[in-house]
């Protein structure tokens, strides 16, 4: 048919992720970068892209597999009817092949309306499905690591001259280590000490023995013995 758009595009996600992009209004703005959309997701739903220069009705869908609907832009003569729109969604290895097939295209239109699906729609989904980014789920594969820069002979020199305080300081470390495990480990108590002879008492000083008596006191002493003996014979006389 001479009024038909047949387009293909391989695309590194599961069928069913693509035609939920295609018809959430947010994601569908989003991947064509043409600003609002309205999609009504069931037969009879309406459609717009575009700020509405797109438009049309969807005559049929088969979740995750297909869409069919009318389409139009002002463009077409107001003659011309709708044109039909069908995207296919087919399972392909490591994706989806998507098909477009827009028949019923006045044909002055075909053309222009081919280069638009393409710059529109077939380019930016490319994009967006990219393992990696963020329309798609599929990781990213992790970059190669870089070879490493060959070194000098002077910066050698120098790593063999920082190499001997290093190892220095190392053997310090490791004798501050086991110092530390000796130090950590608890230490044995020490054995039960025998009880303390109690130290015998002192003994009572010794009373200061008396000083031998004076001349003096000896002739005092005579005197009172006298005396006293005396009183004692007069008493008895007296008897």
């Amino acid at each position: 048919m001479p009024d038909l758009i047949d387009l293909t595009l391989l695309l590194a996600e599961e069928p069913k992720r693509v035609f939920n992009a295609w018809m959430d209004p947010r994601e569908h703005a989003q991947f064509t970068g043409g600003g609002l959309a309205t999609i009504e997701p069931w037969t009879g739903g309406r459609f717009t892209a575009f700020e509405g220069e797109m438009h049309g009705i969807f005559l049929g869908v088969d979740v995750g597999v297909r869409i069919v609907q009318t389409w139009r832009t002002p463009e077409f003569p107001p003659e011309s009817r709708d044109s039909r729109l069908t995207v296919t969604f087919e399972p392909a290895p490591g994706g989806t092949k998507l098909r477009i097939q827009h028949a019923d295209v006045p044909p002055r239109l075909l053309r222009k309306l081919q280069k638009g699906w393409e710059s529109n729609y077939l380019k930016p989904l490319s994009k967006y499905f990219v393992p990696g980014m963020k329309g798609s789920k599929k990781a990213a594969a992790p970059k190669a690591a870089a070879p490493a820069k060959p070194v000098s002979a002077s910066v050698k020199a120098m790593a063999k001259v920082a190499l001997v305080p290093v190892k220095a300081l190392a053997k310090i470390a490791a004798k501050a280590a086991a110092a530390t495990k000796v130090s950590r480990k608890p230490a044995k108590k020490p054995a039960a000490a025998k009880k303390a002879v109690k130290p015998a008492k002192k003994p009572a000083p010794a009373k200061k023995a008396a000083k031998p008596a004076s001349k003096k006191e000896k002739k005092a002493l005579k005197k009172a013995a006298k005396k006293a003996a005396k009183k004692a014979l007069k008493h008895r006389g007296r008897k």
